[in-house]
């Protein structure tokens, strides 16, 4: 046993050696820096005692001088010493907390070997207490903490067996204490501690932008939180910075308070550039961030650093988004933004769709060409558009598109819709396209012009083709507007109305207007039909006309809603009907009106729905005089009354399919007529005039009620990039007529840039209308066609009644588009018509065709209508205020396979040599212009049209003459005020020219306006 004491003495004997020599190294390293007062020599000196102590086995003087000397100079070999002296001495603890200490910092990997082997030796005669503190570096007290603290934690104590109060603090957390900690020999016991944070809570609030960023004492440090916030931190003063983007804020001082509140307001003040944007279109939306900023050419101020999103928008063009890096006090540019036309059309399909892809010919008068020559009627817009004759009797206006128009039919052929709602009424099927459809077209964005059948997608009616008048958008800005004018010299007009959005997503809101125009008339001169009364005669207040009318929209989501009414009351002193020449005691009043409520829900990408429901309601009153005041006149009431509904899907299965389904139901409770032979028509009925010098008579009495139904489906297949079909079918029937089947495709190519070729064809009918089967007058100027009660009363009614018209199209269009703006179109067209209903002169008594009787009945004609023709058009789309469009048309609509047994050949014997069709010229051409004189303030427009010589009657092969009309505007507006303007001259040259009439006139012809003078002035707010 003595020897192992030996030799563990000798091991530890050359230890303290090497740790000796250690102290003399660590003494001369440090000689340079020792204290004035000798510590180090101190130090060294009671090393030496200890270690000579040591090796003598005197542990007690050894431990005495060493602990002096680790005071003195610290050093981890002496506390190595330090312990191997206490394990010598047996106080196994003591030793324990000198070798753990020996441990912090130590890097020599021998050294920690063998002090963490003398660890592991002395453990099973200790108690270990592991004090560990989040975060780490409390200082550890056991018991008291006056006894002195035993380190930092984490940190093993070895103590002697029992039971301690364990005390830890740490500069910025509440102080904590664990009572009865047990202490084994021979075990360690961990003692956790989670120390609560010293802290106060500061509440950031932020002014000017939100989401600040903040940064507490160093504002590259990490961000605590984002404004507004609340945070906590140490008591003390500190500096709150804060950080945005595109924003700059001035640092706040605070002063914290334990366990209270202090408050910092951040104001943060956006560092700012300017953008300048420039587009190829004045007046574009510029938008930054969804907000607006201002109208093309701009330059934005103040507008916020960082990247931005700039989105320039054009009413008609695709939208432009372009990203703009703005930097502070710097000026960013977009410039040339070129905006690119739409070119789109809903009417052709009753789905929005790209001009090159509808499976029509279309012509758009959009929004600048309205407001630049300043068109008072549909009418006048219609005037020099390709293929489209128009036509006024100085009691209706009416068009024709391709040859297919009548002088008495009062436009019927042709549908008129408002944003795809049928505006034609019930009884006539009469368009309205004059001051009897609206005041003026201020309430309208753009009119799509489709050529061809339409019955596909708008049933009976739609022969020639349809008109759609696009209101007001939706996503105009809140404002009020007032206007007025003046046209045709003698007609003024004004309107008054308002927009207004709901929210500012525009997703909800409404617009409405009211507007109003007269005319005290004209002094016109006409040519007499019966030469006896001499070669002319001159008619007063012609066009005296008052009207009124009011429309509307209002929206939200999906829904929309629409109404329309108008009213005009028209003196008729040109003699019309046989009725007393240059008596304005006849005139004629009409009224229309229309309410609808749809609804477009899209559910996704692949399905789309349409419901809508419709009322309408047409009222016509007229007052004729056929002998010299006092004598009673004529009295006549038209009523109807329908309504309607249509519900359709809308199926995309792939990107390059569509399919459209749907059907439709209408039921027309009221379509009547009454006519009376005196003054006393009130309530629908005939009342006996005490005044009259005759009993008065009930001549015409027509109840008719009825309903009309269709179910259809169109594909459109865009098969390639360079191929397009669109297909489609409707069944249609009715409650007094046999089905009715319509169909239409097109095969739409693409095979070159910018070139277009579509090869379309389909039919379409039209059902005769109430007034042409029905009408009666007494036989003074016409007779029926059937019988209305259908009882087959002995009487010279049509055979078979009358039968629906109908129209087989087909066309190849070639349009090719250069130089970005510019449109070459060139088209052949045909179209055959059967059943062709027409007025044929016929004795009253007896209904045979008599040439001059003057009394005309409606007829189907036997003999089928042919139209060949072709159409030249150059075009170029309205960019940078200025557009141009010239056409050149060629039609020859005639009868062919004329039958001499056709009643209507019979009564028209001149047809047999001259099939050709009345009041359808020839030759159309047309040329319209509008250049910038100064941007904005003032535009130059020039619009001619050639009228060709058209056929007057079947009775001759008289021709009206040829003329040439110009018409000159001056347009513009100061934005600024919201003032916009048009002044003008339509026909400037005075060209005097006269259209066909029916048969039923006084004169032979109906002279046109002469030279006329044009000017609208519109104020809007803001």
């Amino acid at each position: 046993m003595n020897g192992t004491i030996h030799r563990r003495f000798t091991r530890a004997t050359a230890l303290v050696v090497a740790l000796s020599c250690a102290v003399a190294q660590l003494t001369t390293l440090t000689e340079g820096v020792a204290l004035a007062d000798g510590n180090a020599d101190e130090a060294d000196l009671h090393f030496q005692i200890a270690a000579e102590a040591y090796s003598k086995g005197d542990f007690r003087l050894a431990l005495e001088h060493f602990l002096v000397s680790n005071r003195l100079v610290p050093n981890r070999n002496v506390v190595f010493n330090i312990a191997r002296t206490y394990e010598q001495l047996k106080r196994f603890a003591d030793a324990h907390r000198y070798y753990v200490d020996a441990l912090d910092g130590e890097t020599n990997q021998q050294t920690i070997a063998t002090i963490q082997d003398a660890v592991k030796r002395i453990a099973p005669n200790v108690a270990v207490l592991r004090v560990e503190s989040d975060p780490p570096g409390a200082t550890v007290y056991i018991d008291r903490k006056d006894l002195g603290s035993r380190g930092t934690a984490p940190k093993p104590l070895a103590i002697a067996e029992g039971k301690y109060r364990v005390i830890v603090e740490l500069e910025g957390y509440e102080p904590a204490t664990v009572e009865g900690v047990e202490a084994k020999i021979g075990s360690e016991t961990k003692v956790p501690f989670k120390l609560s944070r010293i802290v106060g809570t500061v509440e950031v609030t932020v002014d000017g932008a939100p989401n600040a960023a903040v940064h507490l004492d160093d504002e590259n440090s990490a961000p605590v939180c984002t404004a507004p916030c609340t945070f906590e931190t140490p008591p003390g003063r500190h500096l709150v910075y804060f950080s945005r983007e595109g924003f700059q804020a001035t640092p706040r001082q605070i002063n914290v308070v334990a366990k209270e509140t202090v408050k910092a307001a951040a104001i943060l003040t956006p560092l700012t550039g300017s953008v300048v944007v420039q587009a190829d279109e004045r007046d574009a939306v510029v938008e930054i961030d969804g907000k607006p900023a201002g109208f093309t050419p701009a330059v934005i101020q103040a507008v916020s650093v960082g990247k931005r999103t700039v989105t320039v928008t054009l009413r008609g063009y695709a939208p432009v988004e372009k990203e703009v890096i703005v930097k502070p006090n710097q000026q960013s540019e977009l410039l040339d933004l070129k905006l690119v036309p739409l070119r789109q059309v809903a009417a052709a399909s009753r789905f929005t769709e790209n001009i090159e892809d509808a499976p029509s010919s279309v012509t758009i008068i959009d929004r600048q060409e309205l407001r630049a020559f300043g068109y008072p009627t549909i009418y006048e817009a219609l005037r020099g558009i390709r293929g489209v004759a128009v036509g006024y009797d100085r009691v209706y206006a009416s068009a024709a598109i391709r040859g297919l128009g009548d002088t008495n039919d009062y436009g019927n052929r042709l549908l008129v819709l408002q944003d795809g709602t049928v505006m034609n009424d019930n009884i006539l099927y009469q368009s309205f396209i004059g001051s009897d459809g609206r005041a003026d077209l201020e309430d309208v964005d753009r009119i799509e012009v489709v050529r061809g059948p339409g019955s596909l997608v708008y049933g009976t009616g739609a022969m020639s083709g349809v008109v759609n008048l696009v209101p007001r958008a939706k996503d105009d800005e809140s404002r009020v507007h007032i206007g007025g004018g003046t046209y045709d010299n003698s007609v003024a007009h004004g309107r008054a109305g308002f927009h207004l959005n709901f929210n500012k997503g525009k997703t909800a809101g409404m617009w409405a207007s009211v507007s109003g125009a007269r005319s005290d008339g004209i002094e016109l001169e006409v040519e007499p039909r019966d030469t006896s009364q001499g070669t002319s005669a001159t008619a007063r207040q012609v066009d005296f006309f008052r009207s009124y009318g009011t429309a509307g929209r209002i929206w939200a989501g999906p829904f929309t809603a629409q109404w329309f009414y108008h009213s005009r009351q028209q003196q008729l002193p040109t003699g019309p009907y046989f009725t007393l020449f240059n008596d304005a005691r006849t005139f004629y009043k009409d009224e229309r009106f229309m309410s609808e409520l749809r609804v477009e829900p899209k559910v996704n990408d692949k399905l789309q729905f349409l419901a809508r429901a419709h009322a309408n309601h047409y009222h016509f009153h007229g007052s004729y005089f056929y002998d010299p005041a006092p004598s009673p006149g004529y009295d006549e009431d038209y009523y109807g009354t329908w309504f309607g509904g249509e519900a359709r899907a809308v199926i995309t299965p792939v990107s390059a399919l569509r399919i459209t389904v749907g059907g439709e139901f209408q039921y027309h409770p009221e379509a009547d007529m009454r006519g009376c032979g005196d003054y006393e028509l009130n309530e629908r009925q005939c009342f006996p005039n005490p005044t009259a010098d005759f009993d008065s008579s009930t001549y015409l009495d027509v109840e008719q009620s009825y309903f009309t139904g269709a179910a259809y489906g169109v594909i459109d297949w865009g098969a390639a990039k360079w191929f397009r079909l669109s297909a489609g079918v409707r069944g249609n029937f009715f409650s007094f007529v046999d089905p009715r089947v319509a169909a239409r495709g097109a095969l739409i190519f693409k095979p070159w840039d910018g070139g277009v070729i579509k090869v379309m064809g389909g039919n379409a009918f039209r059902l005769p209308s109430i007034y042409e089967r029905f009408y009666y007058d007494g036989g003074v100027a016409q007779i029926q066609a059937e019988d209305p009660l259908g009882q087959n009363k002995t009487a010279p009614y049509v055979d078979g009644g009358l039968q629906p018209e109908n129209i087989l199209t087909g066309e190849l269009e070639v349009s090719q588009r250069f130089l970005e703006d510019w449109t070459g179109l060139g088209s052949l067209h045909l179209n055959r018509v059967e059943n062709v209903i027409t007025t044929v002169e016929v004795d009253p008594a007896t209904g045979a065709p008599t040439p001059g009787s003057g009394v005309i009945q409606y007829q189907n004609s036997k003999s089928p209508a042919l139209n060949v023709g072709f159409d030249l058009e150059l075009r170029r789309d309205w960019r940078q205020g200025w557009m141009v469009s010239a056409f050149y048309s060629y039609q020859r609509p005639q009868f062919t396979d004329v039958k001499p047994d056709d009643p209507f050949v019979a009564a028209n014997p001149t047809l047999v040599e001259n099939p050709r069709l009345t009041n359808a010229p020839e030759h159309l051409a047309g040329f319209r212009g509008v250049v910038p004189i100064v941007a904005d303030l003032a535009s130059l427009g020039l619009r001619v049209t050639l009228e060709a010589p058209r056929r007057v009657s079947y009775v001759a092969n008289e021709t009206t003459k040829p003329a040439a009309v110009a018409d000159l505007t001056l347009s513009g507006g100061v934005k600024r005020f919201g003032v916009g303007y048009t002044i003008g001259v339509y026909n400037i040259i005075d060209t005097r020219y006269n259209l066909p009439i029916a048969e039923t006139y006084f004169s032979r012809l109906s002279p046109q306006n002469g030279r006329t003078f044009l000017a609208n002035v519109n104020i809007t707010y803001p």
